[in-house]
């Protein structure tokens, strides 16, 4: 497994990067690999099938300058910024037993990553169907895209994230998974109370061979800033939907 510790300058420059990853992989010009980042500003992603106005608080984000995203990956909307730190995981469908399924690859990743949280200390745990939760409450939510031999899931955990923005900028979900039973943004989502090198801690030592493996910063910026051109930074990708 390749590791790569890297936030780029914007909101759609880590979507984008996220995407180059796996196809690279795709391609064998990289590894399979572990991604960590953490947005510098609060913006708002949208799930490939998102619909905008549906999910978003427009006004909200224009009026403070919080910029909306689209990735390519499923899932639900989201906020990221500080206090969130986003892991990107991009594995071969070959890697374990049962990765031609979805769900099993979902579930194989977050199970994973739960097991490693719960050695830290809370006793996170799978909920939903792409959900990690306290307690009760959600901490995480992650997507996937999937190519023909390669997938990624990609995850936000969050630790000191400031929750008001979340229902500040997004509204509840038309589609909700059993365990919210309803409830609303503020009565649902919560903090890990983990610092974030023990999530990168745990991060690491379930994914890389060797823990302390330094991080590479390769990426090739050509290409980053050709898929924004070209998609995530295009007025019709984003509202799309």
């Amino acid at each position: 497994m390749d590791f790569l510790d890297l936030t780029l300058p914007s909101i759609e420059e880590n979507l984008a990067l996220d995407e180059l990853l796996l196809l690279e992989v795709e391609e064998g010009s990289r590894p399979p690999l572990l991604r960590l980042w953490e947005s510098p500003r609060y913006a708002v992603v949208l799930g490939a099938s998102g619909r905008i106005d549906e999910d978003v608080i427009r006004d909200a984000c224009e009026r403070e300058g919080v910029p909306i995203a689209r990735r390519s990956s499923g899932g639900g909307t989201v906020v990221v910024g500080p206090g969130a730190l986003n892991f990107t995981v991009v594995l071969s469908r070959d890697f374990a037993p049962g990765l031609d399924a979805v769900d099993r690859s979902q579930a194989f990743v977050l199970e994973r990553v739960a097991q490693a949280i719960r050695d830290e200390g809370p006793p996170v745990k799978v909920s939903g169907s792409g959900d990690l939760s306290l307690e009760g409450k959600k901490v995480s939510g992650s997507a996937q895209r999937r190519l023909k031999q390669n997938f990624l899931i990609h995850a936000t955990l969050l630790y000191e994230f400031e929750l008001s923005r979340i229902w500040r900028y997004t509204r509840n979900p038309s589609r909700q998974p059993s365990y919210r039973e309803g409830r609303s943004h503020q009565d649902f989502v919560a903090n890990l109370g983990v610092t974030r090198s023990n999530l990168e801690r745990s991060l690491k030592k379930v994914w890389l061979p060797d823990p302390q493996i330094p991080p590479h910063g390769r990426v090739d910026e050509d290409r980053i800033e050709a898929m924004i051109t070209e998609k995530f930074g295009l007025p019709s990708w984003i509202g799309r939907l």
